[in-house]
């Protein structure tokens, strides 16, 4: 081969190989799209029977823009603590360079707070996976003269639609919705008929265990709490 040849097959090669690893999506490598471990707490208080567990993955990247929902389980307890999850994420949906956390809460029939993640715990995906341990407290709530129903606040609730799911975190006056790649928070409004939330672009209805959520132009119906599996 000519020397001009083997320069230009060389230069090609290189072009080539930085081509390849460009498209490449900034992943890391070899994930298995599940995170497990255990959510537990150190009370010495039995776990009611009918008592639920909701695990997130979240992408707290942008704190100026607030966390980005990536994935969620949602399980009925089966026995006490320590109680046994596998989150289940797309690989695809995670970046090299971003920062995760997973957060975890217990909630009761009535889908009342009992137990929230101390402080969020980080996940490092750039690092071979470990089972976790997530540690759940009582929320601290002071109540209010003025409004005793803060006392009550913080209602976690899940939402299957026909087509869509999304998590309610019900907050006096306002409700925080997780959706996959998105939260948001809608101040309360008045309505004619159960509870409206609204900020003008998104809007959540409720009555008893059915909603309706509008989003982007787009009405989710037939929303209804979530049926949920006990865990095995």
């Amino acid at each position: 081969m000519k020397p001009l040849r083997l320069v230009t097959a060389i230069l090609t090669l290189i072009v080539l190989t930085a081509c390849a690893r460009k498209l490449q999506p900034d992943q890391p490598a070899g994930l298995s799209g599940i995170i497990s471990g255990t959510v537990t707490y150190r009370e010495r208080v039995a776990l009611p029977p009918d008592a639920k567990i909701i695990v997130s993955l979240e992408d707290i990247t942008r704190i100026d823009q607030g966390s980005s929902f990536i994935a969620q389980q949602v399980l009925r307890a089966k026995g006490q603590v320590p109680l046994p999850f596998e989150l289940r994420y797309l690989p695809q949906a995670i970046h090299r360079n971003h920062r995760y956390i997973v957060r975890a809460e217990i909630i009761d029939l009535h889908d009342a707070l009992l137990w929230s993640s101390i402080e969020p715990y980080p996940i490092q995906f750039n690092e071979p996976a470990k089972s976790i341990v997530i540690m759940v407290q009582r929320p601290q709530v002071t109540a209010d003269a003025n409004n005793p129903s803060l006392a009550t606040s913080g209602r976690t609730v899940p939402f299957k639609c026909d087509d869509f799911a999304f998590i309610a975190k019900f907050i006096g006056d306002r409700v925080e919705i997780a959706t996959p790649g998105r939260n948001m928070t809608l101040p309360q409004v008045i309505s004619g008929s159960g509870a409206r939330y609204s900020d003008g672009n998104t809007t959540l209805w409720n009555k008893g265990s059915e909603a309706m959520l509008e989003m982007n132009g787009v009405q989710y119906k037939n929303c209804k709490v979530e049926t949920l599996p006990a865990i095995q």
